[in-house]
């Protein structure tokens, strides 16, 4: 069965809704005192909403992968203009155009089957369409799917660590 990558657009809400639950579940597993599931009450709305405030920004891409009809997979990336205080800045990549990916969700049925890599392989088209010269992202440390897939099929190289200390 083939996958789709596309904009999202009004009325995506439910799958993007679903798409982003499971992955709340997978990652409220990996770590449950630091995250957690999404809230389902309001979710729909929340993602139609994120689309009307986001859609029309050019320094936003908003994606959704289908197959069969229905939402698998959803990604989220945003353009970063260089920082007018980039010459003292010790980052180079502060310099350039670059494209961040806040987020890349999959469910976990489609894993492993090129989703996730046709999603990442359209930000970086646009990015590069965008004049960007770097994309970066995050992900969990104890992601057993993410470091591989994006270390060894997507070409990626971790370059931080997030520290994190609790006050409380």
């Amino acid at each position: 069965m083939s996958t789709v990558i596309r904009p999202v657009r009004a009325g995506d809400g439910p799958g993007r809704a679903r798409v982003w639950q499971e992955a709340g579940t997978f990652f409220a597993a990996l770590e449950p005192g630091v995250l957690q599931e999404p809230q389902p009450d309001g979710l729909v709305e929340w993602h139609e909403d994120l689309y009307e405030r986001t859609s029309a920004d050019p320094a936003t891409l908003m994606l959704v992968a289908e197959t069969a009809g229905e939402i698998v997979g959803t990604a989220v990336a945003r353009v970063h203009e260089p920082l007018p205080s980039a010459r003292w800045q010790l980052q180079r990549d502060l310099a350039h155009r670059r494209v961040h990916v806040d987020a890349l969700a999959v469910i976990g049925a489609a894993r492993r089957n090129g989703v996730g890599a046709a999603l990442m392989s359209e930000v970086e088209r646009w990015a590069v369409e965008q004049g960007a010269t770097v994309v970066t992202l995050e992900t969990h440390l104890s992601n057993p799917t993410s470091m591989p897939f994006y270390e060894q099929r997507m070409g990626y190289s971790p370059r931080e660590v997030v520290f994190r200390k609790e006050l409380r």
